[in-house]
């Protein structure tokens, strides 16, 4: 008897393990959701390779819509000891907008189940970057719509730790808030007009260069890689050229270069800065 119970121990041992690990061998890159940025209602779209598109024509006009899975993790959320998969996602209906949206499987029943939703929004009002597992809780990065200069363009991100409890995402203490764009001082050596440096830009960040200069001087900068772009904050008459833009400054005072890497990968630029 009591080698049977053994048995029986160590079969629902293993039966655990197993369940533990049945929500990795779940192929989220070619899976059907129902995103909802189609609008109030879901609709169900199956990815292929991590990504759905489709174009209809209406009368005159071509509706599009593209869907990309961009992010998938796995880890315990809840503290049952069973993993949960999270994916992040952004979505196109034709127009400018990119909406994310995050989603939350668990194993029920033997099959994946939709147990939460994270809310995202569009680029940088809001827009998804990444999400990780921390001792437990789910840590999500997000672009912060008050720092943004336009939807186009995020100026910092917001992470937030999150636990999950019952269906339900709750915060947890207070959002770390970050500057996409910290700021640098430069200086010129003695008797310099001009300086050159190299930096080393994160993915989808950038640096701001802070210089100072007097009403009716012209700003010159370029870099030296197309992966990045580099702009002027303030208002000025600035003239654009290849890689870069010269500048004629109204009032005296600091100006704030912007220099943005537009890669997915970290990438080293070098920075040409001269005043007349």
């Amino acid at each position: 008897m009591k080698h049977a119970f053994a048995i029986i121990v160590l079969l629902f041992a293993a039966a655990s393990a197993f369940t533990q690990s049945d929500i990795r061998k779940v192929d989220f890159q070619n899976f059907t959701y129902e995103p909802s940025c189609a609008g109030e209602e879901t609709t169900k779209v199956t990815v292929a390779s991590g990504e759905f598109s489709e174009e209809k024509k209406v009368d005159e006009y071509t509706e599009r819509f593209f869907f990309k899975v961009f992010n998938i993790i796995h880890g315990d959320l809840n503290g049952d000891k069973a993993e949960e998969a999270v994916i992040l996602s952004v979505c196109n209906t034709g127009g400018t907008g990119n909406f994310t949206e995050g989603f939350i499987f668990s194993i029920k029943r033997g099959k994946p189940a939709l147990v939460a939703r994270i809310p995202g929004g569009d680029r940088a009002d809001g827009g998804l970057r990444k999400a990780w597992i921390e001792n437990g809780l789910l840590v999500i990065e997000s672009n912060d719509s008050e720092q943004a200069r336009g939807a186009c363009c995020p100026g910092g991100t917001i992470t937030q730790k999150v636990r999950l409890s019952g269906g339900k995402l709750l915060n947890v203490g207070q959002p770390l808030v970050r500057d996409l764009f910290p700021r640098q001082r430069v200086t010129f050596a003695k008797g310099a007009s001009g300086a050159t440096m190299k930096l080393t830009v994160s993915a989808n960040e950038g640096k701001r260069l802070i210089v100072g200069a007097r009403a009716g001087q012209t700003l010159s900068v370029s870099i030296d890689t197309d992966k990045a772009s580099v702009d002027l904050d303030e208002d000025a008459d600035v003239t654009n050229n290849t890689n870069g833009f010269s500048a004629v400054l109204s009032k005296s005072g600091d100006y704030a270069i912007r220099v943005t890497n537009h890669e997915d990968a970290a990438v080293v630029v070098t920075v040409n800065i001269k005043i007349n």
